[in-house]
């Protein structure tokens, strides 16, 4: 398993994290779409739950919950630039 998250996915995850200031870092969790594909959700999180891996980038707390990494073993966090969506893709 390995996850990488690009800087500009950090920057738009802490820009989400700068509305809710009591949070301790951002969730990341794995939904399955209408078609079939996988989307990424984002959360505020006050801490991780148990199991989920722990990343901290750029000053940035990220919980990945295991859904995700089952989902997309080798994944890449990152934006869509037209609408500065996160999305994980394979890398």
């Amino acid at each position: 398993m390995s996850i990488d998250v690009t800087p500009e996915a950090v920057e738009v995850l802490k820009r989400s994290l700068a509305l809710a200031p009591h949070a301790a870092g951002v969730r990341l969790v794995a939904a399955t779409g209408l078609g079939g594909g996988v989307s990424v959700q984002v959360e505020l999180a006050d801490g991780p739950h148990e199991g989920e891996t722990r990343l901290e980038q750029e000053g940035l707390h990220i919980f990945i919950d295991p859904s995700l990494t089952e989902a997309v073993p080798d994944a890449l966090v990152t934006v869509e630039p037209q609408h500065e969506r996160v999305v994980v893709r394979p890398r």
